[in-house]
């Protein structure tokens, strides 16, 4: 009886988080890959990878160094208005986005997404964006881009 009462509650645990929004994400980026926003703002020796200044805003690929020791990098906006800021993350060198990190800039001067951590293989690479939307991705808006960095 004890065992199937646990296994319940196990059950019952693993549906609470699959139905509560933004758990998985969560979960996913606390692998030792993604940092969240809190831990960016905490990186140190921090710099600007790529930058874009454009009509909505200032668009930037930053990194810094976590106290875990390792390099993280990000995408930060700079006064833009009430838009999205994407940080794309390319994993196997086809310049084409495999994962994502997204913030809601609601008018705050200065925004940043998760970050990601930087590899010395040229397969990985960063970008950002501003968008009008959530949920788009950089490709669709070459004149609020960096380049790949």
């Amino acid at each position: 009886m004890e065992m199937k009462k646990s296994i319940g509650l196990t059950v019952a645990l693993m549906v609470s988080i699959l139905l509560t929004p933004g758990a998985a994400v969560a979960d996913a980026r606390s692998a030792s890959t993604w940092i969240n926003p809190d831990q960016v703002l905490a990186t140190s020796n921090k710099g600007t990878g790529d930058a874009r200044v454009t009509s909505v805003g200032t668009v930037q690929v930053r990194f810094g160094r976590h106290s875990n020791g390792r390099v993280y990098g990000w995408g930060r906006a700079l006064n833009s208005g009430n838009r999205f800021l994407v940080f794309e993350v390319d994993t196997n060198g086809d310049r084409r986005f495999d994962l994502s990190s997204e913030e809601h800039i609601q008018s705050r001067p200065n925004v940043w997404t998760s970050g990601f951590q930087t590899s010395s293989s040229s397969n990985v690479a960063f970008r950002a964006c501003i968008t009008p939307w959530e949920g788009q991705i950089c490709e669709n808006y070459p004149e609020t881009r960096t380049g790949w960095w």
